[in-house]
């Protein structure tokens, strides 16, 4: 398998970069292309941390034939991840595939300041993209002999999106929807203000039907719903499954550090032990809780029910899950 690896911090991924990727690929001349993205670039930093990074390029390229999103430097934590490293890891984890390592016109006149830069050559076969006549010295590309491809230019940068980001400025246009949403959603690129996260339930009859929802806010914006029906209890085992439910959300989305509100004094008591947890049934719910925090770094708070966000949303009928 020939694979081209188009590796950057993608910090955040944009149209530019999905546009180069096309090209590469519809060259004709790889079976893949496979976007590298950086762990950890030893001359300038990313902004967003490596998972956000993956994330928002699998957004972005999502149903797009012959590009993938690959996370080898992280999987293998190379840090710092020099190029002449990651390659080294790279062709040995992959045996039996022709490696090309995609590179632009300034980073290969620039590529004698890289570390080991003696030892690329020998490590993977280079490609060159090209937007008009190639102005690399002579003595480089002999060393090199890059594939030359051409490609569009679209010009878009990473720097341009974060710099309008934090001006309060649309980035529409300069990458995908799905990416700007999960921007705004995490925060990224700028103080969006802090993660909080309100929970409630409510049980037609205690015991009776059960409904769990919580509600994400970001400073002073809802940024996530949820609610459901999940069979039938007690309010107190509705407040831990609504706390449980938003907890493990929380933490595939990758987010720690959070407030938890509810309005349920007894459940907040009992999870900072002023109360003791005797009912069986309630008990185990209780340590999970407690587990899930922890793994979250959340702490939970009481607020008044007037005040919780989230107690409309146990007050509609939603479908059984």
């Amino acid at each position: 398998m020939r694979i081209a690896l188009f590796g950057g911090r993608f910090d955040p991924p944009h149209y530019g970069h999905l546009i180069l990727a096309r090209d590469i690929y519809e060259s004709g001349r790889f079976d893949r292309v496979r976007f590298l993205v950086n762990y950890d670039p030893p001359h300038k930093k990313a902004e967003a941390d490596f998972t956000h990074r993956v994330r928002m390029l699998n957004l972005l390229i999502r149903g797009e034939e012959g590009l993938e999103v690959d996370p080898f430097e992280g999987e293998m934590n190379i840090s710092p991840s020099y190029t002449y490293a990651v390659l080294k890891a790279y062709r040995r984890a992959h045996p039996g595939c022709e490696i090309y390592f995609v590179v632009g016109e300034d980073q290969l006149r620039a590529i004698r300041t890289w570390k080991n830069y003696e030892e690329l050559p020998g490590l993977a076969k280079f490609v060159l993209l090209k937007r008009g006549s190639v102005s690399v010295p002579r003595e480089i590309l002999e060393v090199f002999r890059p594939m030359v491809l051409t490609v569009r230019k679209l010009d878009i940068s990473a720097s341009e999106i974060r710099r309008r980001i934090k001006e309060g400025r649309s980035i529409r246009g300069l990458t995908s929807d799905e990416v700007i949403d999960y921007i705004n959603f995490h925060g990224l690129y700028t103080n969006g203000g802090e993660i909080t996260v309100y929970t409630d339930a409510s049980a037609r009859g205690n015991p009776g039907e059960l409904t769990i929802a919580f509600v994400v806010r970001r400073g002073d914006r809802t940024v996530y719903e949820y609610s459901r029906v999940v069979g039938h209890g007690t309010n107190n085992e509705g407040e831990y499954l609504a706390l449980i439910e938003a907890l493990n959300w929380a933490i595939g989305e990758g987010i720690k550090g959070f407030t938890v509100f509810m309005d349920s004094r007894l459940v907040v008591n009992q999870i900072k032990g002023v109360y003791r947890v005797r009912s069986p049934k309630i008990k185990p719910l209780y340590e999970k809780a407690r587990e899930l925090l922890s793994v979250a770094g959340a702490r939970l708070e009481y607020i008044p029910r007037e005040m919780n966000v989230s107690d409309r949303l146990t007050r509609i009928k939603t479908p059984t899950v």
